[in-house]
């Protein structure tokens, strides 16, 4: 750390352990809206002073190299909430160094080396038992490989070998928390069916819509893969599906009657029909096509893109100031259509989060970084496009017809809300 990080941190811990970030009388907004920390006296939320003092130290944290590289913003952020709270139980405090290496050691017992195992469909391996490319193996089902993995419970080594027998088997080693040794295998074989698909172009013309590279599954789900991941030794053996968490959209009577009355179904139904359409509507129909675009892509980063994209639908119709336009555009729809989404008084915070989600959007389009985005992003950036939308057909209904007269409407407001919050 630089002499200045030092002194950020010990005046950070020192607030942290002081009445400043754990009131004796705290707010109702603090705790409602502020984690709270058990102590000896029971649980306490966090002050706006603390919780700012603890986001500061998970940033620093999240800024070492073999942090950053090894474990998700997340799995940070926790460890280093947890680590507090047990300081904070031990009625000890620790100095600005000190709590730093604690939660380092509390990170660094989360990173282990894993071997894992996915199915690959569309090559096959000629004259050679298996393919080595750099930390990558493509190889025939060999059960020996398994032999080592220390099966337990409901998965047997006898059920694993079946379900991937049938299949070639890309196999290599990541190092990090799970999650993360996860995320580091996913991406290295997505990169490496992407090398194999330039192979079979540089080979044999035509190969772009002959042959079809692909991650396979080792059920007959054509959408899903499984992948089998291990600690190096063999302990603590997993079956990951990627399509883990995914279900059938319920869709009740009384949910239907919802969107009906509220968000405009029949209406988007009907606009979908029509050939002549004003220019709010057009884009309207755009943002709902790439809405759905994104929803099947099981790509994240592309998910991302691709709702940036139902944004850009709206606002990004002229070639100047499209950053500012945009974050303008969602912050004053989702704040001023009568949804509820936002709070005027959280406008400018508001604001300030979507400003850094764009700068990871570019980062992946301009960059072409591919690992930045978490399911928490997406979660909740896909709730707020789908509002986006729904007030978009709200603004036509009531008569907006060029896109050009949304932009003037968002602007005063923006410029409203900004004169509000700098005259407070």
């Amino acid at each position: 750390m630089t002499p200045k990080e030092k002194r950020t941190t010990e005046r950070d811990v020192s607030t942290l352990f002081s009445s400043r970030a754990l009131p004796a009388r705290p707010t109702l907004e603090e705790w409602t809206e502020n984690p709270t920390v058990k102590t000896e006296r029971g649980d306490q939320p966090l002050s706006t002073v603390g919780l700012a003092a603890l986001r500061r130290l998970t940033s620093l944290i999240s800024d070492i190299p073999e942090v950053r590289d090894s474990c998700t913003p997340r799995e940070i952020a926790e460890d280093v909430f947890e680590r507090y709270n047990a300081w904070v139980l031990s009625t000890r405090q620790p100095r600005g160094q000190e709590f730093i290496e604690d939660v380092l050691r509390a990170l660094r017992s989360k990173v282990k080396v894993h071997e894992l195992l996915i199915a690959i469909d569309g090559i096959d391996i000629v004259d050679q038992e298996a393919i080595d490319l750099g930390s990558m193996r493509i190889c025939q089902a060999d059960r020996r490989l398994l032999g080592g993995i220390e099966f337990g419970g409901i998965i047997s080594l006898d059920w694993v070998y079946g379900l991937f027998q049938d299949k070639l088997w890309l196999t290599g080693k990541s190092e990090g928390s799970p999650a993360v040794a996860l995320r580091k295998f996913e991406h290295r074989a997505a990169l490496t069916v992407g090398l194999l698909a330039v192979c079979g172009a540089l080979l044999y013309k035509g190969a772009i819509w002959r042959s079809h590279v692909r991650l396979a599954s080792s059920t007959s789900s054509r959408t899903a893969w499984s992948i089998l991941c291990w600690e190096q030794g063999g302990a603590e053996p997993r079956l990951i599906n990627s399509s883990e968490g995914t279900q059938s959209l319920p869709l009740s009577a009384e949910s239907i009657a919802y969107l009906r009355r509220v968000c405009f179904l029949d209406r988007i139904m009907a606009l979908l029909q029509e050939v002549q359409r004003t220019e709010v509507q057009g884009a309207i129909v755009r943002a709902l096509y790439w809405f759905g675009d994104a929803h099947g892509d099981r790509n994240p980063v592309m998910r991302f893109i691709k709702l940036w994209t139902c944004v850009e639908c709206f606002f990004a119709f002229e070639e100047t100031e499209i950053t500012e336009a945009n974050v303008r555009g969602i912050a004053t729809l989702l704040t001023f259509a009568g949804y509820g989404i936002v709070e005027p008084k959280d406008y400018l915070k508001f604001k300030r989060r979507l400003k850094s989600l764009y700068k990871l959007r570019s980062k992946a389009i301009h960059r072409a970084e591919f690992d930045l985005v978490e399911n928490a992003d997406l979660e909740e950036f896909s709730y707020w496009v789908a509002w986006m939308i729904v007030s978009m057909v709200a603004l036509a209904e009531r008569g907006y017809g060029t896109l050009s007269a949304v932009k003037d409407q968002a602007l005063r407001l923006d410029r409203i809300s900004v004169s509000t919050v700098a005259a407070k």
